[in-house]
C-alpha cells in the first residue's frame, strides 16, 4: 500500500464518519404577511441549514414597482421558537436583481438556530428598505407546513 492510497483510505474513512449537516425540515413554507401600505402579501419561505448556521429567502407576492439592483434591500426577518418564545433573527443586504412588477425577493438572510428549534413567523415581522423607504409586514398566519424544525 502506497503513502497515497493509505492517506486516501484515511480521508475516506474520515469523511465516512464526519457527521451529516442537519437539515431543516420543511424547506419551503408558506404563510400571509399584513405590509401596510402594499397590502396583502404571499410570502414563500426557502430554509437552508448547515449546523447551526441557517439561511432563508422570502418571497412575496407584491411586486417592486422599480427596478432594484443587487444587494440593495435591507432584510429583517423575525421568527420566534414555539417552545421557548426565544426570538431568532436573520438579517442582511441581499437580494436578486428585480426588474419593474417582478415578485420582491429578499435573501438568502444568514442566522443561527439552535438544535431542536421549532420556529415559526406568526405574529412576527418582516421588515424591508426599499427605496429608501422602510416596510414592515407582520405574517398574520403560522408557516404552513410548519414550523421549521432545526
Amino acid at each position: 500500500m502506497t503513502a497515497t492510497t493509505a492517506c486516501a483510505a484515511l480521508l475516506a474513512g474520515t469523511v465516512a464518519l464526519a457527521p451529516g449537516a442537519a437539515a431543516v425540515t420543511p424547506t419551503q413554507a408558506m404563510t400571509q404577511y399584513d405590509c401596510g401600505l402594499l397590502g396583502w402579501a404571499d410570502g414563500q419561505l426557502t430554509a437552508t441549514q448547515t449546523g447551526t448556521f441557517v439561511t432563508i429567502t422570502i418571497e412575496l407576492s407584491v411586486t417592486a414597482p422599480l427596478a432594484v439592483p443587487w444587494y440593495s434591500i435591507s432584510s429583517t426577518l423575525k421568527l420566534d421558537d414555539i417552545n421557548t418564545g426565544r426570538p431568532v433573527f436573520l438579517a442582511g443586504t441581499v437580494n436578486p436583481p428585480l426588474s419593474a412588477g417582478d415578485p420582491i425577493v429578499l435573501g438568502p438572510l444568514p442566522g443561527t438556530v439552535e438544535p431542536g428549534e421549532s420556529l415559526d413567523a406568526y405574529g412576527q415581522e418582516l421588515t424591508f428598505q426599499m427605496y429608501g423607504i422602510r416596510f414592515s409586514c407582520e405574517a398574520v398566519f403560522p408557516l404552513s407546513p410548519g414550523p421549521f424544525q432545526f
